[in-house]
This record gives C-alpha cells, sequence and structure tokens, in this order.
C-alpha cells in the first residue's frame, strides 16, 4: 500500500507541474530549436527535461532523449536515471530506458531501481552541472524549494555521489521537523489521550499506553519521552535539554523542576542570589524563585538584567506585572534526534557547532535547528540545518553536501534509549513526555504511521544497493555502536537473551545491558531498551532486577542514564549508541563488526 501511495504522489507532483506550465503558456518546445551539442552537458540536460515534460503535451518523438541514446557518452547516465523516476511511463519513460539500456550495457528493463543501484554500485561519474540539473528537475517535478541545495559548485565538494539523493515522495519539510516542542506531565498526558478521542487505539485511549515506544532522553537530570507514535510522523526534533529547581521562595522548598526552553517573565529579585519569576513548564506553579540567577540565559547580562528589577529586599510590594517582566530561560543541551523511520535509527545528536565558518565568515558557535529535505539515500533520512542550508546524513551526522561539505565537522553523538513507556515512567517519575497538541494535523494513534512498512520484513522502499543478508535479515534490529571510528552492530536477537553484555570495541572496554520489552500486536523499530556504558576493569553481570548489575566482587552498581554508579560512587560514563534496522546500518558501515553470541 504504502509503495502505492509512494507511486501516487510521484504521478500527482509530475501532473501537477505539468498542469502549471499548461496554465502558463509555457514549454520547452516551443523555445526556438538549435543544434544539439553533446559536448554542452549543461544545455543537453536541460534540453532532456525538455524532451519529458514535452513528450506530456505534444506528439513528436523525443529526439534529445535519442540522440543522448546513442552518444556513448556514459556521463548521461545519472541525468537519465534521474528523469526515469518521474516518467515510468509513456513515451518518454521508453525513450529513457532505451538510453539507459543503451549507455550502461545493462538490461534491466524499465527497474528504475535496478538502474540506480547499479549506478550507485558503481559510483559512476556525473557530468559538469548535473548539481543545477538535479535541482532543475526536482524543482520541475515536486517543489522550488529543492534549488537551494543543488547550487552550482555543490558536487565539487559533495562527500556522496549526488545520483544517490532521490527524491523521498514530499516536498521539502513536507514531513515537518519539531521546535521545541510543548513537553507535559504524565497526568496532562493521560487526560489529553482521553479527550482526544481522534487518537484511540480501538477503546484504548490511553496516551502513552503502557506498552507504547518512547524516545527516553535524560540530560542533566531532566528526563523527557518521545513518543514513536508521533516522532513516526515528524521524524525528528530540534530541543533543549536541562532544568533548573524553582523555589516556592527564597531559600524554600524546591517544588519542581523548570525545564528549558520555555520561557519565563522575571518580575523581582532578592539581592543578587534569587529572581522570582512567572512562566508555564511542565509540572511546575505558575510562579516561583530561581537560585542563582546569573545562570540562567538572558537577553542581556544579569548586570543589566539587574538592574531592571526591583530588590524585593528593599520593597517587599514592588514587583513588575508578569507580562512586563524580563524574558528568559533556563540553560540546557540543545539537542536534535535524527529519526530515520525506513531505516529504523534515532540518532540524538548535539545541535551545537563550536567555530562555524561559513563562506569564509565565522559564526563563532551555533545552534543548528534542522528540518527535512524531502530527499533520502539509501534509504536513510536526508535532512537539512536552517544556517546554511546544508544537507546532512541523519545516520552518520556528516555533511553530505552544501556549504559544509568541506569541513570535518561531525554531529556528536548523545545517548538515547527506545523503551516502553511504563519502564520509563517507573524508572523517571518526574519524566515529562510529547503533547499530542503538536501544531500539526496528524493521524497520532498509536501504530497509525508506517504500519504496512514496519510489519514487512521484505519491503524496502527505496533503493540500498549496499546489502548484505548473509547473516542477518535487512530488517532485524541491531544495537549500534561506533567508538574511535570502529563501528559494530549487536543484534537484539543475540543481546536480549544475555541481558548484560561484556565486551571490547576498538580497545575500549564496554558494557552492554539489554531488556526487552514488551510484545505487541504491531511492530514498530525497537524491541529491547539498550544501554551502553564504559566497563573499566569490571566484568558485569545481572543484578537482581533491571537496574542493577553486578562486577566480578559481589558490589552492586546501579543502572542510571548517565552512568553505572559503583557503592562507593565511582561512575562508569554512559556511552551514546542507538537502534537501527541492520540494512540502514550496513547501508553506511558495510566494515562494521558484529557481536557473536556468548551463550
Amino acid at each position: 500500500m504504502i509503495k502505492r501511495v509512494l507511486e501516487l504522489a510521484v504521478i500527482g507532483a509530475g501532473l501537477f507541474v505539468f498542469g502549471v506550465l499548461a496554465l502558463s503558456n509555457i514549454s520547452f518546445a516551443q523555445q526556438p530549436e538549435t543544434p544539439l551539442d553533446l559536448t554542452d552537458y549543461r544545455a543537453t540536460m536541460i534540453r532532456l527535461l525538455g524532451d519529458v515534460v514535452d513528450s506530456r503535451r505534444f506528439a513528436g518523438g523525443t529526439p534529445v532523449i535519442e540522440a543522448v541514446g546513442a552518444s556513448d557518452d556514459p556521463l548521461y547516465i545519472a541525468p537519465l536515471i534521474d528523469l526515469t523516476y518521474f516518467a515510468r511511463t509513456g513515451e518518454a519513460a521508453g525513450a529513457l530506458f532505451n538510453a539507459l539500456s543503451a549507455l550502461s550495457g545493462q538490461d534491466f528493463d524499465r527497474d528504475w531501481t535496478e538502474y540506480q543501484n547499479w549506478a550507485a554500485s558503481n559510483d559512476i561519474t556525473l557530468p559538469p552541472g548535473y548539481d543545477e540539473f538535479k535541482g532543475l528537475v526536482f524543482t520541475t517535478f515536486v517543489d522550488p524549494e529543492f534549488a537551494r541545495f543543488f547550487n552550482p559548485g555543490v558536487q565539487e565538494t559533495a562527500r556522496v555521489n549526488l545520483l544517490e539523493a532521490v527524491w523521498g515522495g514530499v516536498i521539502v519539510d513536507g514531513i515537518p521537523s519539531l521546535v521545541n516542542a510543548r513537553q507535559i506531565t504524565p497526568e496532562e498526558a493521560t487526560a489529553e489521550g482521553e479527550r482526544l478521542e481522534q487518537f484511540c487505539r480501538g477503546a484504548d485511549c490511553s496516551y502513552p499506553a503502557n506498552d507504547e515506544f518512547v524516545f527516553g532522553v535524560s540530560i542533566d537530570g531532566d528526563s523527557r519521552a518521545y513518543p514513536l507514535r508521533l516522532l513516526n510522523w515528524h521524524e525528528m526534533f530540534n530541543d533543549v535539554i536541562g532544568s533548573a529547581p524553582l523555589y516556592d521562595a527564597p531559600d524554600g522548598e524546591v517544588v519542581c523542576n523548570f525545564r528549558a526552553p520555555t520561557e519565563f517573565s522575571a518580575v523581582a529579585r532578592q539581592g543578587s542570589e534569587w529572581v522570582q519569576v512567572f512562566g508555564q513548564s511542565a509540572g511546575c506553579p505558575a510562579s516561583g524563585w530561581f537560585e542563582a540567577p546569573e545562570t540562567l540565559v538572558w537577553a542581556a547580562s544579569w548586570d543589566d538584567v539587574q538592574a531592571e528589577l526591583p530588590d524585593l529586599a528593599d520593597d517587599p510590594a514592588e514587583a513588575l506585572a508578569g507580562q512586563d517582566g524580563v524574558r528568559g530561560q533556563v540553560d540546557g543541551t540543545p539537542v536534535m534526534l535524527a529519526y530515520c523511520t525506513l531505516c529504523g535509527s534515532g540518532v540524538l545528536y548535539d545541535a551545537t557547532v563550536e567555530n562555524l565558518v561559513v563562506d569564509g565568515e565565522d559564526l563563532g558557535t551555533q545552534v543548528l535547528e534542522f528540518g527535512s529535505t524531502g530527499m533520502l539515500m539509501r534509504s536513510n533520512k536526508l535532512m537539512y540545518d536552517r544556517t546554511t542550508d546544508t544537507v546532512w546524513n541523519a545516520l552518520t551526522g556528516v555533511p553530505a553536501f552544501g556549504p559544509l561539505a568541506e569541513t570535518d565537522i561531525t554531529l556528536e553523538r548523545l545517548p538515547v534509549v527506545v523503551t516502553d513507556w511504563a519502564s520509563w515512567q517507573e524508572e523517571h517519575p518526574d519524566t515529562s513526555v510529547l503533547s499530542l497538541t503538536t501544531g500539526f494535523r496528524r493521524d497520532y494513534t498509536n501504530g497509525g504511521a508506517y504500519s504496512d512498512y514496519f510489519n514487512d520484513a521484505d519491503f524496502l522502499m527505496f533503493p540500498v544497493w549496499q546489502q548484505d543478508t548473509t547473516e542477518q535479515e535487512n530488517k532485524e534490529v541491531v544495537f549500534a555502536l561506533l567508538i574511535n571510528d570502529t563501528p559494530k552492530a549487536y543484534p537484539l536477537e543475540t543481546i536480549v537473551p544475555e541481558t548484560v553484555v561484556n565486551d571490547t570495541l576498538a580497545g575500549e572496554d564496554i558494557v552492554i545491558v539489554a531488556r526487552a520489552t514488551p510484545e505487541r500486536d504491531f511492530f514498530e523499530p525497537g524491541g529491547a531498551a539498550v544501554r551502553a556504558y564504559e566497563r573499566g576493569d569490571f566484568e558485569f553481570s545481572a543484578g537482581e532486577t533491571e537496574r542493577e548489575v553486578v562486577d566480578q566482587n559481589g558490589d552492586v552498581w546501579s543502572v542510571t542514564e548517565a552512568a553505572l554508579v559503583g557503592p562507593d560512587g565511582q561512575m562508569l560514563e554512559r556511552l551514546p549508541g542507538h537502534l537501527a534496522f541492520w540494512f540502514g546500518w550496513f547501508g553506511f558501515y558495510p566494515e562494521t563488526l558484529v557481536y557473536e553470541p556468548t551463550i
């Protein structure tokens, strides 16, 4: 069903563009005829596109496509493959596939995927001006916004073969990323689920459901849950994670942890040590007090803010009106989760880039916000940052092409876990959870998105030329680690029975703690809550509870989100890792090691 939807999307996009051309009375065929110079790649590629467009509206054949097919010039293979994506039926399709067969020496009939995989596996050479041509193709058939990713010169600095960037069936940001989306308490979430009956799964209106999968993130004590039922529709969140204790009065009791990046309004202070604020953060009252206000985030310096705020130590009755206060935020860590639904991987990144230089301009430290390009590479999401329009690989955190492709920037990975809601809430009773009211209209029913794709083990929606199913099936879920540039995959079916895995990777002693999540009547990328930690000189085994491990001396260690914590307070830090479908991981790390069972 999903495949059919994609086919209809492709056809619909093409018909829309042709309709616009017709209404505008614009035609490639109406342009003055000039002799065809096959050595002028840019001009010829544009005329190839013209043949495809005009063949839908006028009789007269496809002379440019036929001439290219007879040219014996392999540089035209990539442009032909791009055009066949959008013209798989009709007069142009036959000419395109005939030309492809002639230039490539391959006979894949009219199977675009086979041609794409063959060309990608051979890393075929691209013609000059291919970047502009590709942008023009996507602009013509899909969305003018694609042009900004394919500026002249992009292919010279690209880290990937631009042929592999294929349209994913949506416009730019057609799968909208979440930006600082509202977090609520578990109690508020339960009420939302009961109120928003359109998202009930049968008679089950619980939100989140106890066995529901969530991305669990905890940074500096701030724990948050991002249910997959929402992220399946958005595939990405940009957020700031961190909190500060809110007091009921100076030197009083802590009433909650006020979360970033929610804005508050500061209305008064007590000396320079305390500031009174109004604001709405999950689980917090409408007002309270922060200690050490100099550690908060202000638009100006704390000294300047301090000068604006009345000191209640001088006049207890004097305070600004809440709406007239000084705006501020709690400090936190800017993060971005890149969730490639098709390859089953949700990777959490630190979104801060230091010493960012673009076109010779030093931008200093920047927090990047990411969106969806609408393109894929080997069925893996290609995202972009909204500061530079660089296209990034979601699985590797590396620029693929665009302004930052020449840099050595790699986004820093952070720990994240896919677990069931009941376990996450039990382990983190102060957690918040993503609200169903995201501002977008989607079917947030539990299991409502990608059901056909997730539950068909043999179905890959887009070309993936780099596969290996000799030992693992394509959609087998693995826990993926990358340490000192050495990748390793730990199949869940292997590590879950072992529970605790002691291993050494790239010279680093590590331990992995895995716990199966509840089975459900539908599948999403998950199956176990898996966390990896440094191991030091210890050998660990399972403890009496899922939140404990025992070392070789019999000492019990606590399993936390930040570290393994020993009885004497010793800490072994957590390592960033994530789940992925095997094909998604292997597609970019073919040299990966694979963990072998020990029991």
